[in-house]
C-alpha cells in the first residue's frame, strides 16, 4: 500500500453521546451530525497495563510483556453558557452536559425558577461513547467516564473547563475527518459589568460581594477502567474537588480567611456570569479553606484561597455548575 498523503495535524473533531440510563452495557454509536462536541486543543492517546514475563536466563536484557486493560482517552478544553430556556421542559439541557454528566453530575430543572443546575452524585454516573478523528485516524473510546479539571470562570476570559475522557477502545483505524456539526454560540466574556462573585459563612452568614478574579474547581476524579469477565467499562471510584478563589483583599471585618481557616469554618462561593440581561451561568462550591497565599493581582494585593469542596450531610451539594433566567 503506498504511503498516505501527508494531513495537517490540526484537523481533529469529537463526537459524543450518552448511553440510556437503565442500559450501561449498551453501546451507543456517536454521529457527527447529532452528536458532535466543540473542543479546544484537542488530544488523545492509548495506555495500556504491561503483562511482564521475568524470565530467568544467563544473560542481560529486557523483560518480555504481554499487553492487558487497553484504554484510550481524549482530552481538551471546552466552553459552558446557559441553555435556551433554563428549567424547561425542552431545550434546557446546555450544551456541555455531556461532558459533565459521566464525570459524576446530574441534571436538575426547576421550571419555576428557571434554572438548569449540575450537582455532583455518587451512584448511576452517566457512561459516553466517543470518536475521536484526527488527521485520517479514528478511535472509538467505549464505556468510559471523565474528570472535570480547570472548571473555572476568569475575568478577561469566557467559562471554560478541561475535560478528560477515559475508556476502552479495541483498535485505532483509518477514517476520515466528517463534517460534524458543532454548536454554533459564542459565549460571552468575564467582565467587571456582567460577574459578581458572593461568599457566605455557613451557617446562615449573610452573603458578601467581594472583588474576584477568578474561582476554579478540579473535581479530582479517581478513574480506572475496570474489568471482569464479560464486562468492562471506566468508573469513578472516588472524587476529592478541590477550588481556588483570587480576590482583591477585603476588610477584615467583613472577611478573615486566616481565622475561617483555623476554625475549620464552612463557607459557599459563587461566582455569577450574566450572559445577556437575564440569563446566568454560575459555578459554586460549599467547602473548608486550606491555603492562603498573598499574591500580586494586576499590581494590586491580593489573596489566592484554596480549599477542599466538601458535601453537607445530605451529600452532592460540595460543587455546582448553574444556569438560570431571572426574568419574571
Amino acid at each position: 500500500m503506498a504511503q498516505p498523503k501527508l494531513q495537517a495535524f490540526k484537523k481533529r473533531g469529537l463526537a459524543l453521546a450518552l448511553r440510556a440510563p437503565g442500559a450501561p452495557d449498551v453501546p451507543v454509536i456517536p454521529t457527527a451530525l447529532a452528536n458532535g462536541v466543540m473542543l479546544f486543543d484537542g488530544s488523545s492517546g492509548t495506555e495500556v497495563d504491561q503483562v511482564e514475563r521475568p524470565v530467568d536466563r544467563p544473560f542481560f536484557g529486557n523483560q518480555p510483556f504481554g499487553v492487558g486493560n487497553k484504554r484510550a482517552f481524549i482530552e481538551g478544553d471546552f466552553e459552558l453558557y446557559a441553555p435556551a430556556t433554563p428549567g424547561a421542559a425542552a431545550t434546557s439541557d446546555a450544551d456541555c452536559g455531556p461532558l459533565l454528566l459521566p464525570a459524576g453530575m446530574t441534571s436538575v430543572k426547576n421550571l419555576a425558577a428557571k434554572t438548569t443546575r449540575y450537582n455532583p452524585v455518587s451512584d448511576d454516573i452517566a457512561i459516553s461513547d466517543a470518536y475521536w478523528w484526527h488527521s485520517g485516524t479514528l478511535k472509538q473510546v467505549l464505556a468510559a467516564r471523565h474528570n472535570l479539571t480547570q472548571l473555572g470562570i476568569t475575568i478577561g476570559d469566557r467559562f471554560k473547563g478541561h475535560v478528560r475522557v477515559q475508556g476502552d477502545y479495541d483498535d485505532v483505524d483509518e477514517d476520515a475527518l466528517p463534517n460534524i456539526t458543532l454548536p454554533e454560540k459564542v459565549p460571552v466574556i468575564a467582565k467587571a459589568a456582567n460577574t459578581e462573585t458572593k461568599i457566605t459563612v455557613l451557617p446562615g452568614g449573610v452573603p458578601l460581594v467581594v472583588w474576584a478574579k477568578s474561582l476554579v474547581l478540579d473535581f479530582g476524579n479517581t478513574i480506572a477502567t475496570k474489568e471482569y469477565t464479560s464486562h468492562k467499562e471506566a468508573g469513578i471510584s472516588d472524587r476529592r474537588p478541590t477550588w481556588t478563589l483570587r480576590l482583591a483583599r477585603t476588610a477584615k471585618a467583613d472577611f478573615d480567611p486566616w481565622a475561617l481557616r483555623d476554625a475549620g469554618t464552612l463557607l459557599t462561593v459563587a461566582l455569577r456570569l450574566k450572559e445577556t440581561a437575564t440569563i446566568y451561568s454560575e459555578l459554586g462550591v460549599r467547602g473548608q479553606i486550606e491555603q492562603i497565599n498573598e499574591v500580586d493581582i494586576d499590581g494590586d494585593y491580593g489573596w489566592e484561597i484554596s480549599g477542599r469542596a466538601i458535601p453537607s450531610d445530605a451529600g452532592g451539594d460540595e460543587c455546582w455548575v448553574e444556569f438560570g433566567d431571572t426574568a419574571p
